[in-house]
């Protein structure tokens, strides 16, 4: 028995020794794979956003990564010393927002080429540090970095557009160590939480589920004074009359309106510990006793005080589809590294099926998500701002590839492809305040352009056929953004990637915070 100690005492050394090693080796550096030049787009459509539609073929010269002139086929005077691009046949949209992301230390090496190789050049980053560096979850400092290295030309990413700081839920988020300020325990604690996340630059506090009423309002209230907007969850305990009051300028995720508009609400809110209510049985009764007058109300609220709604509807796919072997089975996983793959998402889709099976609620999750669609539809002609988000990395949603299945997911609910499109783009720039410079495809905007190979208008599918994209001052045609996908591919089956991600992780006072939760 000591031998066997012994032996296995001296595995386990050597394996954390690997592992420090390995995890500390520099991995290799994402590909390059963008022509840098300026370019003249020749014979391609436009897609005119806020018209939703596409003009007939044009000419666009594009200098410095702007866009200098749109002309009509061959009313464009000579040029020289550009790439020219024949769009014969293409049709080019703007670059795709994905509203809501959570991105890590190492996410050039797979979030980074997963979102330029689907099109996607602008995030609002819905998570950060606290006042510590941290090993697994990307800080206020690293998006920077990643921004001022597009400005230099030196690497690519998509630029982040919007920022935030870490969840803000009354104090389980935060490890013991932490400052105090955290836990926004009073009116004090909270005018130090938000001038420390003024201070470190990032446009909004992230609030969430858990947050109590009172510390809500405080926080609204230091949030105004500080310069700042507040974005995320709903608190269970708050109402959404109270939330716009409040003056929270979005709310993230499915369940906003599954809630607000069950009959059993004020009761629900009222609960000392709602989140540990929002078992089976109560995800059955929202579906059952829905009220669609209370929800026609405030949606017309809501959209009266220009909240937006990132309804994220492929969370609730996951659930209503845990128990699919061909969703479980979805090719793209050879892109998710694996300790994400193995210890987040299956776990996650095991635990969805499990209570599926449960007695009479093989259908819930199913309902729940079909209802959460029909929600999607109602708030948009209601006047609700929508946003196009994905919470990207969560359970079985694929980076960058998510965002074309969120514009399917809206298609689908029956929001027309115009409208789905002009908000993945100009909507997301303009909620952002942004849109003089992206968004839509005019002179003086940023060129970026997705070139696709069919009409996306006439089939939303369309976005994933990628003929090219312009980002940054530069082309990447087809191979280009296939060399990303390989070398994503390549990192997240590779040892050293997956041990210095498992190091990451392990090594993340918040990420254990979140386990042991």
């Amino acid at each position: 028995m000591k031998r066997l100690f012994k032996i296995l005492a001296t595995v386990v050394v050597l394996a954390g020794l690997a592992m420090a090693v390995l995890s500390l080796t520099a991995l290799p550096a994402m590909p390059q794979t963008g022509i840098h030049s300026d370019v003249l787009l020749r014979n391609v459509r436009l897609l005119v956003v806020e018209g939703g539609e596409m003009t007939g073929p044009r000419d666009v010269l594009i200098r410095e990564g702007l866009i200098v002139r749109i002309t009509p086929v061959g009313q464009l005077a000579p040029v020289s010393d550009v790439l020219e691009i024949d769009g014969t046949g293409k049709y080019a949209i703007p670059g795709l927002w994905d509203m809501h992301t959570h991105s890590t230390k190492l996410s050039a090496q797979y979030l980074h080429p997963l979102f330029l190789a689907n099109g996607v050049t602008g995030v609002r980053e819905m998570w950060g540090c606290m006042s510590e560096p941290d090993s697994y979850i990307a800080c206020q400092e690293d998006r920077v970095s990643w921004n001022q290295g597009l400005v230099r030309g030196a690497a690519n990413s998509p630029r982040y557009l919007q920022h935030s700081g870490f969840q803000i839920n009354g104090g389980n988020e935060v490890p013991e160590s932490y400052p105090d300020f955290f836990r926004v325990r009073n009116g004090g604690e909270a005018k130090e939480l938000a001038a420390y996340y003024a201070n470190q630059g990032v446009d909004f506090l992230k609030i969430y589920s858990e947050l109590s009423p009172q510390a809500y309002r405080n926080l609204a209230v230091e949030a105004r004074a500080h310069g700042l907007s507040m974005a995320g969850h709903r608190p269970l305990g708050v109402s959404l009359p109270e939330l716009i009051a409040a003056g929270q300028r979005s709310v993230e995720h499915p369940r906003l309106f599954l809630l607000e508009c069950y009959r059993g609400a004020s009761d629900f809110r009222a609960l000392h510990d709602p989140l540990a209510a929002f078992n089976m049985d109560l995800r059955r009764e929202l579906v059952e006793q829905h009220d669609p007058d209370t929800c026609a109300r405030l949606m017309t609220s809501m959209a009266s005080a220009e909240i937006a709604w990132v309804p994220t509807l492929q969370v609730l796919a996951m659930s209503a589809r845990a128990q699919d072997a061909g969703f479980r089975n979805d090719p793209r996983l050879k892109y998710i590294p694996w300790p994400i793959r193995e210890g987040m998402w299956k776990p996650d889709a095991d635990n969805a099926a499990k209570k599926s099976r449960l007695a009479g609620h093989a259908e819930t999750y199913e309902q729940l998500y079909q209802l959460a669609r029909r929600n999607l539809v109602d708030a948009h002609e209601a006047g609700v701002e929508l946003l196009v988000g994905t919470d990207a990395g969560d359970s079985y949603i694929f980076p960058g590839f998510s965002v074309h299945d969120e514009l399917r997911e809206f298609v689908e609910a029956g929001i027309s492809a115009a409208d789905t499109l002009r908000l993945a783009t100009l909507g997301a720039a303009t909620f952002s305040g942004l849109d003089h410079q992206y968004g839509s495809i005019e002179e003086g905007k940023a060129a970026d352009i997705l070139l696709l190979n069919d009409n996306p208008l006439a089939n939303i599918e369309a976005t994933r056929d990628i003929y090219g994209l312009l980002f940054n001052g530069q082309f990447f045609n087809r191979a280009a953004l296939d060399e990303l996908l390989s070398f994503a591919e390549q990192q997240s089956n590779g040892v050293q990637f997956n041990l210095k991600l498992l190091w990451s992780l392990v090594s993340s006072p918040i990420v254990r915070m979140q386990f042991a939760d």
